[in-house]
């Protein structure tokens, strides 16, 4: 006798007689039949029980002719002509062997975690994917596999769900990991590209670290990385990157260079910080020209909103390069356009300053109209 049940597409139920060899049987008083169940393994290369389980059947019934799983039930129903026996089953049970049988295919299916136990939950992002991927990185630089891998696992959390995720002292790792591999001139260009825009977009460094991390993607000259942190109000840039930024915008054709002067002037950026990150990077030639885009800025109306920006980051290059700029006479003819600029400037508020006095002066003393006078009237005595 021999009976299968296919459970799933890896699980199967087989049904055996438990054969006993004349001697034994001699032995033997039982007044049952021995059933083997076995829960068994459909995939595997080398027939494998699972799980095993002795049945006693009633010795002079038919043998079973049938097996069954009832789901609801949660049990395994063998069925004999005459007799029927009732074995428990958990699902639970089925379901943890069902996994163990696709392990060891090698099969395995994503984990997910879920924000809540609603109807229809939303997915959470597992972090320590990635804090896997990036310590294999730390690792060996050198793999172009492992870059490739991170950057995956970065694209998938683009929405900032790893941030926070790394320590300093990672990120500073990871850093060095980054330099690495940019530096090596056997490195996948493409590769590398998407790296640096998964990095960037995932938000796993610190401001000082991203700092660092943009001050690289300027030297590999991967502005497009930059733009990114720089279209998005929510993050600090240092004024030292929108120093090189300037200088990347002095090196391009007139429209592009002003369009890109409007981007750094829609950032915030402190004077000192600023006059010492342009005195660094931009040369007085470069000065010059950015000098020259942010007068054509400040005079357009459609740009009022950063004119005022403008005119300060004027007088910040002015403090940077303008004592370079009087000794240099070859650049004087350059800078003539925007010297005309603040002299204008200079005989607009000193025509403004002059208009305000002269207003002062021409203007009647009146009583402020909150101010209260009290009137006493005088009586005087009436001669009839």
């Amino acid at each position: 006798m021999h009976l299968e049940l296919d459970l799933n597409a890896y699980l199967k139920i087989e049904l055996d007689r438990v054969v006993e060899d004349d001697e034994q049987q001699s032995r033997s008083n039982k007044k049952h039949t021995e059933l083997m169940i076995q829960l068994t393994d459909k995939k595997a290369s080398k027939a494998a029980a699972l799980a095993k389980k002795v049945l006693r059947w009633p010795i002079g019934q038919t043998l079973p002719t049938q097996i069954t799983y009832d789901s609801s039930e949660e049990q395994l129903i063998v069925v004999g002509p005459t007799s029927e026996a009732v074995v428990p089953f958990p699902k639970s049970k089925i379901d943890s062997l069902t996994a163990t049988a696709i392990a060891k295919l090698g099969v395995t299916a994503k984990a997910k975690t879920f924000s809540s136990f609603a109807v229809n939950p939303i997915d959470t992002f597992d972090v320590r994917t990635v804090m896997k991927s990036i310590q294999n990185v730390i690792e060996n630089p050198e793999k172009e596999k492992r870059w490739k891998q991170l950057t995956a696992k970065l694209e998938e959390c683009s929405n900032g769900e790893a941030s926070g995720a790394l320590s300093a002292i990672e990120q500073t790792q990871l850093m060095d990991a980054i330099r690495k591999y940019a530096d090596d001139v056997d490195s996948d260009v493409e590769t590398l590209d998407a790296m640096l825009v998964a990095v960037v977009t995932a938000r796993i460094l610190s401001y000082r670290n991203e700092d660092v991390f943009l001050r690289l993607c300027v030297e590999k000259q991967k502005t497009n990385v930059v733009e990114i942190v720089l279209n998005d109000s929510a993050r600090v840039v240092s004024e030292f990157i929108l120093a090189e930024l300037l200088k990347i915008a002095a090196g391009k054709p007139e429209d592009e260079r002003r369009e890109q002067v409007c981007q750094v002037l829609s950032r915030n950026f402190s004077k000192q910080p600023m006059t010492e990150a342009t005195a660094e990077v931009l040369t007085v030639s470069e000065s010059i020209d950015i000098m020259t885009s942010l007068t054509e800025i400040y005079r357009e109306l459609s740009k009022i909103d950063i004119s005022g920006k403008a005119l300060a980051l004027i007088t910040i290059l002015m403090d940077a390069h303008g004592s370079r700029i009087v000794y240099e006479d070859k650049l004087h003819q350059k800078f003539a356009a925007v010297s005309n600029f603040i002299i204008e400037m200079q005989s607009l508020v000193g025509t403004f300053a002059r208009l305000e006095a002269a207003i002062e002066e021409t203007s009647d003393s009146l009583p402020a109209s909150n101010v209260v006078i009290r009137i006493n009237p005088i009586a005087h005595p009436i001669n009839w």
